[in-house]
């Protein structure tokens, strides 16, 4: 009884969430899996990747819109014509949305067993950025004014976010059972970082009064540890930012922005088919110490409008200066300064919990949930798999995944071997290769390895 309220709440949690990387776990007998749960035990034996070729990932998202909502057909006399539709592409967004990249390449990598606990080592270059949007940013299309309902429309910008990091992790794990059924895992890394740019505070808008008049207003703090130079103009405030030429590409590495981080994992095997598994991944933080500016621009300007009459008379007037004083006037208000500072971030972590059911030697079915929490937004992900492993020489994965604002996402994945030597390939968004205009998200994962049993 105890085995199967457990199982039923698993089930409710999966099913509350909605894959990047999601095949990826039911790709059987591949090593890297342990990266996304360190209690995998996924070889009998030890592996060694190949150098920088054995484990290749690169991610992308736009959970608003993809190209083809942009560029549509034309109607009625634009039928013939490709189109920028806004207004279609309005109609996809919801109220958050989110651009997303991410991209890893294993630099180093083995796996050992000794007594009965499985060992790894990872060496592993990452980057990983989101820029989170609100579906009001396209209301700016529609200008200030409501002529229809003659009221002004008001404009906010403060629900958008940047968040880039760019690291490198070497990493140590371990799994090891604690019970017949049971194993445990765990991953700790320590982190280099590399560059980082994130949003501290934004808060940017622009308030129409009745009488036509405007309000612009920006409170904005953007965090950097990045390779730049800055250069200043004669009131000390911030002139340009260009990238550092002359900076040694391995100072980047060998930089004082250091953090920590752990890896978590657990496995149950219940009824002797059915495994369930749960995970928190990067779990840890980068202290920023090299190269590090806050950036940060505080300012509110009224607009009352101007004067055109003169020009209306083909007289000389005082507009054209009014523009220029308007001008000047802007660029006093939003003057960007900058201090240097040292600062913490994390390091877009997730979750996953996952359920894999062996209905025979050959056949297998999967679930997996997998979470993201960024900038305190929750971004879920929910994948189905089935996986066909005859041997060693071939398995093989397919999924159907439900994203944000997109449902239908199938995927497929293989890994060949031929005594020692594996090469695999997976991806979660298979419609998305085959139809690059319609995507909002692409994933793919490749790599090589050594397999001594």
């Amino acid at each position: 009884m105890k085995r199967l309220y457990i199982t039923a709440i698993f089930a409710v949690l999966v099913m509350l969430s909605y894959g990047q990387d999601n095949a990826f776990l039911f790709l059987k007998g591949v090593p890297q899996t342990t990266q996304l749960n360190p209690a995998f035990r996924p070889i009998k034996g030890n592996y060694f990747a190949l150098p920088a070729l054995g484990s290749i990932k690169v991610n992308g998202a736009n959970s608003g819109f993809s190209w083809s909502d942009i560029i549509r057909q034309g109607t009625g006399i634009q039928s013939d014509s490709l189109i920028v539709d806004l207004d279609h592409v309005a109609g996809q967004l919801q109220d958050n949305n989110l651009i997303a990249s991410e991209a890893a390449i294993q630099i180093l990598g083995f796996g050992m067993y000794a007594h009965n606990t499985y060992f790894t080592f990872d060496m592993i270059h990452k980057f990983k950025g989101q820029f989170n949007y609100p579906a009001s940013i396209l209301d700016m299309r529609y200008g200030n004014w409501d002529y229809e309902n003659d009221k002004p429309i008001n404009h906010s910008m403060s629900d958008l976010s940047l968040n880039g990091i760019d690291y490198t992790e070497i990493a140590f794990g371990f799994s090891t059972p604690i019970y017949e059924d049971i194993t445990i895992g765990a991953r700790f890394k320590y982190l280099f970082g590399m560059a980082n740019i994130k949003t501290d505070n934004f808060d940017v808008g622009i308030e129409t009064f009745d009488d036509g008049s405007m309000e612009v207003r920006s409170q904005a703090s953007i965090l950097t540890s990045l390779p730049v130079e800055i250069e200043y103009d004669e009131d000390g405030y911030v002139n340009s930012i260009q990238y550092d030429e002359t900076i040694d590409r391995g100072s980047l590495f060998t930089n004082d922005s250091r953090g920590i981080a752990i890896d978590l994992g657990v496995t149950w095997r219940l009824f002797n088919h059915l495994t369930l598994g749960a995970a928190v991944n990067d779990l840890g933080y980068i202290n920023w110490k090299t190269r590090t500016r806050r950036f940060y621009s505080d300012g509110t300007f009224a607009f009352t409008g101007v004067d055109l009459s003169d020009n209306l008379k083909g007289e000389e007037g005082n507009s054209t200066n009014y523009w220029e004083e308007i001008g000047d006037s802007l660029q006093n208000t939003f003057q960007v300064s900058d201090e240097s500072i040292t600062y913490r971030t994390g390091l877009q972590g997730s979750f996953n919990l996952t359920a894999d059911y062996q209905h025979r030697d050959w056949l297998n079915f999967g679930a997996v949930s997998r979470n993201y929490f960024i900038d305190g937004k929750w971004t879920p992900e929910f994948t189905l798999a089935a996986g066909l492993s005859p041997g060693k020489a071939l398995s093989t994965v397919v999924t159907y995944s439900m994203m944000k604002n997109a449902y239908t996402n199938l995927g497929a994945g293989v890994a060949l071997r031929g005594g020692p030597l594996q090469l695999y390939f997976v991806t979660d968004n298979l419609n998305s290769l085959m139809s690059m205009n319609t995507a909002r998200y692409l994933n793919m994962r490749l790599g090589v390895n050594l397999i001594f049993d």
